[in-house]
């Protein structure tokens, strides 16, 4: 009898379905499938989303008033025993996990705006940083084409280098002359399904001799040159030099590439962001820092990257012209990336597009233990996982393979 009764229940269990972490437009999609009332489901759809939220550095007082606001709409607020007991009272920061349904945390918020000490601000930044994480990207568009962020885009990556770190670099190879390689290097990522390509002609793997301006226009501006007569794709300039910035995009280049986020060491007037702002260019800002000391990795690269943003509009820049990318590879650890890749999701907040540039990077090398060309199946996993977390775009040297696992990714996602 005691196994028919767990037969039974088993049987039962058949006709249960269970799913997390739904985004409202597959709420939508389930509540319709069931046959609910348009109407009802207009008021129940930000019921049934749900969001954890850290809140770092609060005064004692404002972690008891949020955690009874949380509590009092049915929510949840997690906190130290300490700053609950009050021995944390006289210390300057305390913080605070909040778990609640986006109407939970729309309710809260109303709320803060009553309140003193300092929740007033806080409830603001709150309510940008959830509208910004939920909301639908507005579309890019360059040269006559729109690129919508209804699917996964991919950047292929053409080295004008001798010492690229992939072993890709153009000037490594010999069988022909150097434009003659990249456009053939182009066409082949066109076919493959990128839908733009990145130039960059100084390398910057850890160890890199830096180069002057003069060369880097000698290997960049001519290949350059070539590739917008014959490619139809937006084409890139990986470059944080103001000077070469301004000469590709005279050319034809159409985004700008920093991986220093308009803030290079070498450029302290900011020049990149003015040279980005006169031609109305896209521009795709990294996150990058000397040294890899952090008190806090992802608050740290979110507000970075919050600077960035912000010089850019000061000086013009559209914001649907922004592009943000985490980084990977540059001022961090190995242990930092993965961290990062965990946690790429949080970035949304800035309310951007997310470029991702896992390819062949050391992280892949040191986790598997693996020397760069055997990297291509790491690639694939971080790529997909990258999609996951909220990767609109994916910087790539494997075209190919990455073009077919994100297709295949976009068509499950999208089904």
């Amino acid at each position: 009898m005691r196994w028919a009764k767990i037969n039974e229940v088993i049987l039962i269990a058949m006709d249960i379905l269970i799913k997390q972490d739904l985004q409202r437009h597959e709420i939508v999609q389930e509540m319709t499938k069931i046959g609910v009332d348009p109407r009802g489901i207009a008021i129940m759809a930000d019921k049934f989303q749900h969001y954890t939220v850290r809140l770092a550095n609060l005064t004692f007082q404002q972690v008891i008033i949020i955690k009874q606001e949380m509590l009092a709409r049915g929510a949840e607020a997690a906190v130290s025993w300490k700053a609950c007991s009050g021995v944390n009272e006289r210390e300057a920061s305390n913080d605070l996990l909040l778990s609640g349904t986006k109407r939970q945390l729309e309710q809260f918020i109303n709320k803060l705006a009553q309140q003193p000490f300092g929740l007033a601000k806080l409830g603001i930044e709150l309510q940008n940083a959830l509208y910004n994480y939920v909301k639908k990207l507005p579309s890019l568009i360059i040269q006559e084409t729109k690129f919508d962020w209804s699917r996964t885009y991919l950047m292929g990556i053409i080295n004008l280098t001798p010492d690229s770190f992939s072993q890709d670099g153009i000037y490594v190879q010999r069988e022909t002359n150097e434009i003659d390689r990249a456009l053939a290097q182009a066409e082949q990522m066109v076919a493959a399904g990128a839908d733009f390509l990145d130039l960059g002609a100084e390398s910057s793997r850890p160890g890199s001799k830096s180069i002057t301006t003069e060369e880097e226009a000698k290997r960049l501006l001519p290949v350059l040159k070539e590739l917008v007569k014959t490619v139809k794709i937006p084409l890139s300039v990986d470059t944080c030099k103001p000077e070469i910035a301004k000469q590709a995009l005279e050319l034809g280049a159409t985004i700008v590439n920093d991986i220093w986020g308009l803030k290079s060491p070498d450029d302290p007037k900011q020049q990149m962001a003015q040279v980005v702002a006169t031609a109305k260019a896209p521009v795709i800002i990294m996150h990058n820092q000397v040294g890899t000391t952090y008190k806090c990795l992802m608050s740290e690269i979110i507000n970075s990257l919050a600077e960035s943003i912000e010089i850019a509009i000061q000086v013009g820049v559209a914001p649907e012209q922004i592009i943000i990318d985490p980084g990977i590879g540059f001022g961090k650890t190995c242990q930092q990336n993965l961290e990062v890749l965990k946690n790429l999701d949080q970035l949304k907040i800035l309310g951007v597009p997310i470029l991702l540039g896992t390819s062949r990077k050391s992280v892949i090398g040191l986790t598997l233990d693996l020397p760069v060309s055997e990297r291509l199946e790491g690639t694939i996993a971080t790529s997909l996982w990258g999609i996951a977390k909220g990767a609109n775009i994916l910087r790539i040297h494997d075209l190919q393979a990455v073009a077919r696992a994100s297709r295949m990714y976009d068509a499950i996602k999208n089904s």
